[in-house]
């Protein structure tokens, strides 16, 4: 009877473990896409837009009203178009550009580059709340200097997809992707 009991209780226990793991992981994805850090806007050296879709744009242009930054980067991925200075209202240097690979990564590898030449030691940068963590983790292996991120908000209908999508590039990230 003993052996009967004894494969039947290490199923249970795999699954239970399985579950539990299940459960762990659900609940650790949703904390970093759902729930991110986010970092109130203040004085840095410039202002990075992260290609996407949603309101990154008017988000970025609203930033740089304030006058918080001198320099606004756009990633040109997520909008067709460059805003210049007498959009924004105020004297500030716009760069635009299309980063290479065109994702997350070649963004975080353009902000760095941009950071080195033009002395920069902290930017803010734009996204939406899905992809803050992940943005993040990208960027910071690439900038030394202070990361800041401000987000739009994602409507629910496109919640589904973002979860599905963020889980597996943050995935590919930790996992793939390990260098800037």
């Amino acid at each position: 009877m003993d052996a009967e009991r004894h494969p039947r209780s290490r199923r249970l226990a795999i699954r239970y473990g399985v579950l539990g793991i299940t459960v762990l992981l659900v609940l650790s994805t949703v904390r970093i896409i759902v729930f991110p850090r986010i970092d109130q806007p203040r004085p840095v050296d410039a202002i990075f837009m992260l290609g996407g879709p949603g309101p990154r744009l008017a988000r970025t242009v609203e930033l740089a009203r304030s006058g918080i930054a001198p320099t606004v980067v756009v990633s040109m991925p997520g909008t067709w178009r460059c805003p210049d200075a007498a959009e924004i209202g105020r004297p500030v240097r716009v760069i635009c550009f299309w980063p290479d690979p065109k994702t997350t990564q070649g963004e975080a590898r353009e902000a760095a580059r941009l950071a080195r030449i033009h002395g920069w030691n902290s930017i803010l940068f734009v996204t939406d709340r899905s992809q803050d963590s992940r943005a993040r983790l990208r960027i910071e292996r690439c900038y030394d200097g202070e990361v800041l991120v401000d987000v739009v908000e994602t409507p629910l209908r496109d919640w589904p997809y973002l979860f599905a999508y963020q889980t597996a590039a943050t995935v590919k990230a930790l996992v793939w992707q390990r260098d800037c």
